[in-house]
């Protein structure tokens, strides 16, 4: 998984009440990476009469002069806690949720806007960072998937942050070698104490950009993608306009936030 398009073929797999036969992880990521290839190619031809855009602009109220804002220091993740034995799904979820809140907050623009991004049919929960979980059964192995994604609003503009993190079974060897991954994006990968690190970046021609990072651990897979678009996708052919210069998240963040010991599934 390489860029922002899996939202759809992961988000349709999750929120079904059954999983599909013959689906595997190896699929998803295909299906996802093609599909997206097919609507960046059709950037600003068609689709717009079917996108669903929800820009929201940041807004703030000064009461006295201030410097410019400055990148926030990352906030130590060890308040949510880390895995331990013995959790409940509730506890799991607590923990998984309160990580990517507090990682994420910590490293965007200081007081910027996240509201979450769903499909036409979703929801949006309270808590924006509050994740997703789908239970899902594979090769007889029930297990628990998580994703979100939400809007980041600030000075800049909007762009978006998406998170997946999947059980072990849908683990794939990350590889610069698969053909999936468009010609024109830089990609590498090494690893890591906790496993196998890819980072991908996608730029078109209009200056979409797509930074993803996938960790593939023995607990699972952790996938992040930063985009420098906050508006949601909804099917082929849709437009995604580009709301700023550069995602709210750097590569070097997307690993710091992949790593927090608090994320392992």
């Amino acid at each position: 998984m390489n860029d922002l398009d899996v939202r759809s073929v992961l988000t349709k797999y999750v929120t079904e009440a059954e999983p599909p036969i013959g689906l595997t992880g190896d699929s998803v990521l295909a299906a996802g990476r093609r599909s997206r290839r097919r609507r960046l190619s059709a950037a600003g031809i068609a689709g717009a009469a079917f996108a669903v855009v929800a820009i929201l602009g940041a807004t703030s109220v000064m009461t006295t002069p201030s410097p410019p804002p400055q990148p926030a220091k990352p906030a130590p993740g060890d308040r949510c806690g880390t895995r331990t034995p013995g959790e409940t799904a509730q506890q799991v979820l607590t923990r998984l949720s309160c990580t990517v809140d507090t990682s994420v907050r910590s490293r965007v623009t200081p007081g910027a806007r996240i509201d979450r991004l769903t499909l036409p049919d979703e929801i949006p929960p309270p808590d924006p960072f509050l994740l997703t979980a789908k239970q899902v059964e594979e090769q007889g192995t029930v297990s628990t998937h998580y994703y979100l994604e939400v809007r980041v609003s600030d000075d800049r503009g909007a762009g978006s942050v998406l998170v997946r993190i999947l059980s072990p079974a849908y683990n794939a060897v990350p590889s610069c070698e698969d053909a999936t991954i468009p010609q024109r994006a830089s990609c590498s990968t090494r690893q890591i104490a906790e496993g196998v690190l890819r980072e991908t970046t996608d730029r078109n021609e209009e200056g979409l950009i797509f930074r993803t990072t996938q960790l593939t651990m023995p607990t699972g897979t952790i996938y992040l993608i930063t985009s420098n678009t906050g508006v949601v996708e909804s099917g082929d052919g849709i437009y995604l306009p580009v709301e700023r210069t550069e995602p709210p998240l750097t590569s070097k963040q997307l690993e710091e936030i992949a790593t927090m010991p608090g994320l392992v599934p």
